[in-house]
């Protein structure tokens, strides 16, 4: 089973969302959203085109919130999944290593630091997929993890250009 990961979009309508993704997310079985979808109209969106599984962030706005839920669980191919949009953390994720924990799951799904994390804590996995809108120094990302026979593999996809002016600093160091 192929899933696509996408958290903070943050945008008003689906069409602004990056090519690339939609394209990831066009190709998996089912799209994982970590919140900060923004407006119900993008959520209505998800909704009507995937198998979606989603909660809330802290940027969405009183309709998205009165529709999703802030945790999530759901198994896929044997593995327990979790999903929330964000925990009590700086740059350590140990907070969610518990939330985890907490939730009974094998791997836990965040958002909120719009940057790309793949971190295990015990036997627990961590994974953010970045912002493909948005990122925070970062490049603008989505993960797509595969699940099968109980095994999982997570990768990293750009789905757009650097953002931050990190693309102007590269440009400039290459010079």
């Amino acid at each position: 089973m192929k899933i696509a990961v996408v958290s903070d979009t943050h945008v008003r309508k689906f069409k602004d969302l990056p090519k690339k993704l939609v394209m990831l997310m066009e190709s998996a079985d089912m799209v994982v959203h970590a919140g900060d979808f923004t407006s119900v109209d993008v959520l209505e969106e998800f909704e009507r085109k995937y198998n979606l599984r989603a909660v809330f962030g802290n940027a969405d706005d009183y309709r998205v919130k009165e529709r999703l839920n802030e945790t999530e669980t759901f198994r896929a191919e044997g593995i327990r999944f979790g999903i929330t949009h964000r925990g009590n953390f700086l740059n350590e994720f140990h907070d969610l290593g518990y939330m985890a924990k907490e939730m009974g799951v094998d791997v836990l799904i965040f958002g909120h630091i719009h940057r790309f994390v793949v971190e295990k804590m015990g036997d627990v996995i961590l994974i953010c997929p970045g912002s493909p809108t948005s990122p925070r120094l970062s490049a603008s990302s989505c993960a797509m993890v595969n699940v099968g026979d109980g095994e999982m593999n997570v990768s990293f996809e750009l789905v757009g250009e650097f953002a931050c002016g990190a693309d102007l600093r590269l440009k400039e160091m290459m010079k």
